[in-house]
């Protein structure tokens, strides 16, 4: 194998990775929105059994986070504190989740004859200060793994993971 093709090996093996650890996050962040919305439903006795998409959900929109990391938005930001590209990779990271959320759940719900108000009810309840207010809660559930990728990135590669997993690091 020459040196171009194990560069690709290495970087499509990087990238593998970063899409895991990106879905596994998501389908945590997922996973505990579902709960929520399952246990208030409870409460009400209505029966909600949707957390195998939770997972689908995360592979879906991690394949998305993965490209809209490329988009170099943040890059006049690197050398400012950490929160600012933090704050503003978290809402970048909000507003394509949305859109795509929106998009796929309004393509979903045309193949099915529905409105598209009709499509996006899973979202919010379908309004748009439920859909407001759902996104808000994604960016808050995002700031922390923004925060700890941009924080890698200062200290360089593999440093914040060898410092949390291996004992002895610091």
């Amino acid at each position: 194998m020459d040196a171009s093709n194990r560069n690709l090996m290495q970087k499509a093996h990087h990238e593998f990775k970063e899409g895991l650890r990106i879905a596994l996050y998501l389908w945590v962040v997922f996973g505990l929105l579902v709960l929520h919305k399952s246990m208030i439903l409870a409460e009400h006795n209505i029966d909600f059994a949707y957390h195998g998409l939770a997972l689908i959900n995360a592979l879906a929109l991690a394949k998305v986070m993965l490209v809209a990391r490329h988009i170099p938005l943040g890059e006049r930001l690197k050398n400012a504190p950490l929160i600012y590209p933090t704050v503003l990779k978290s809402a970048l990271f909000t507003a394509v989740l949305a859109c795509f959320k929106t998009a796929e759940d309004a393509v979903i719900g045309w193949y099915r004859h529905e409105t598209f108000r009709q499509s996006i009810t899973d979202l919010g309840g379908g309004t748009w200060r439920g859909v407001l207010s759902l996104a808000m809660l994604v960016f808050a559930m995002l700031v922390p793994f923004v925060g700890y990728g941009e924080l890698g990135r200062v200290l360089g590669e593999g440093k914040l993971e060898r410092i949390f997993f291996k004992p002895g690091t610091l």
